[in-house]
């Protein structure tokens, strides 16, 4: 397998760049790692590949029309740069890309917006406002075969036939080079509170996040976590106008009321805490630790945990999305047996396990992503087939090769 760490990347300054590259690359037949500025390379399997495409180049800002809620940019625009720009206007992206940067030991500055539609990875306020590709208007891009195609545009309702745009958010590279996205933008928060309380038991508190979702409170975080002092908390982030606010934790104040001593975080506090959710800080996991995500059912998250525990394929975890998904390190011990059985038990629960890091040999072996239906994945080929003919396009990446 090769090392796309030392080989020379091609950066290309322009689409038409791009679609060079890739005709010529499909007509040699050589694969390439399709990467934006390289600091989420550890996220999903290692790329066999003999040539590296990074697209950070592709930089520029097309149009932000803060009017019409919209932006258009190329891929290699980093998310530090649009998330200043729209501050500007009072706008914000609403599904809260993370970086992982800390996770894989790279530079959150060089993050980049066709890093977050490619990985399609959303943060904690995706219980509020939705994922990531609920927010893709349009794309434009190369496929496999040198082709530049472009799809959707500036308003959610520009679509016809089939979504290329939802199609490729999330594909991570596999069907296309993405060279510029189109992303609907929303008003950001006036204001927004984080209630601290003590946490129980996983039970109740995953009850209690059923109770506050069914109320409309604006609440836009939801989360179990250990703190720094080893004190397991609930966290309940609140947003919105300011008059809002005041009134939802009023209502929040008396239903949590037997909960315990709370604290309360304004403004930069709450949105230091909740970027520390977002990128996975408070898991503390060690550089020789696996570390997973789990998504699944809310009401199957509390014996999941358990039951994972027990088996000590569980070392630490938090819960976001309000039970939704849970985060875990496991103990780099016996990689191949825990994997195995933490794949089959997140199955037996209606869950979707994916490894967000571990060392290639075990990605090699089982694959960051969960295995799916023979159907599921027989239609998945025929979909790269149609777009990368050739399977030039991050061969490996999200499927295992033999």
């Amino acid at each position: 397998m090769t090392d796309t760490q030392t080989i020379a990347a091609m950066r290309p300054a322009s689409t038409q760049d791009v679609a060079d590259i890739l005709m010529d690359a499909a007509r040699k037949g050589e694969p390439l790692a399709v990467r934006g500025n390289g600091t989420r390379t550890g996220l999903g399997n290692p790329v066999r590949a003999t040539r590296v495409l990074e697209l950070g180049g592709l930089n520029a800002i097309d149009f932000y029309d803060p009017d019409d809620l919209v932006i258009r940019a190329g891929v290699g625009v980093t998310l530090d740069e649009v998330e200043q720009l729209l501050a500007q206007k009072g706008q914000y992206l609403p599904f809260e890309p993370p970086r992982y940067a800390g996770l894989y030991g790279t530079d959150s500055a060089r993050c980049t917006l066709g890093g977050a539609v490619a990985t399609a990875l959303s943060g904690p306020r995706r219980i509020l406002t939705g994922a990531a590709r609920d927010f893709v208007l349009g794309v434009e891009g190369v496929n496999g075969q040198g082709d530049v195609f472009k799809a959707g545009g500036r308003t959610m309702k520009n679509v016809t036939g089939y979504d290329l745009s939802k199609l490729v958010t999330g594909s991570n590279g596999t069907l296309a080079a993405l060279t510029t996205v189109t992303i609907k933008v929303l008003p950001a928060p006036r204001a927004e509170v984080t209630l601290v309380l003590p946490a129980t038991s996983v039970e109740e508190d995953v009850a209690l996040f059923a109770r506050m979702r069914a109320l409309p409170l604006g609440i836009g975080g939801l989360a179990r976590r250990v703190n720094a002092a080893g004190v397991c908390e609930v966290l309940v982030r609140v947003e919105g106008s300011v008059p809002g606010v005041a009134g939802n934790q009023q209502v929040l104040n008396s239903l949590l009321a037997t909960r315990g001593p709370m604290q309360v975080l304004e403004q930069a506090e709450s949105q230091s805490l909740w970027a520390g959710v977002r990128e996975l800080t408070c898991l503390h996991a060690r550089p020789d630790e696996l570390v997973w995500r789990v998504n699944l059912p809310a009401t199957t998250m509390p014996a999941f945990v358990e039951q994972a525990r027990k088996a000590g394929c569980i070392n630490r975890f938090f819960v976001d999305w309000a039970g939704g998904v849970v985060f875990s390190t496991m103990r780099g011990v016996q990689p191949e047996v825990d994997t195995l059985r933490y794949r089959k038990m997140a199955e037996q629960a209606g869950a979707r396990a994916t490894i967000l890091r571990a060392p290639d040999a075990v990605l090699t072996q089982f694959g960051a992503f969960p295995p799916v239906s023979a159907g599921v994945a027989a239609l998945a080929a025929r979909t790269r087939a149609a777009f990368d003919p050739a399977g030039i396009l991050n061969p490996g990446r999200m499927t295992v090769q033999a």
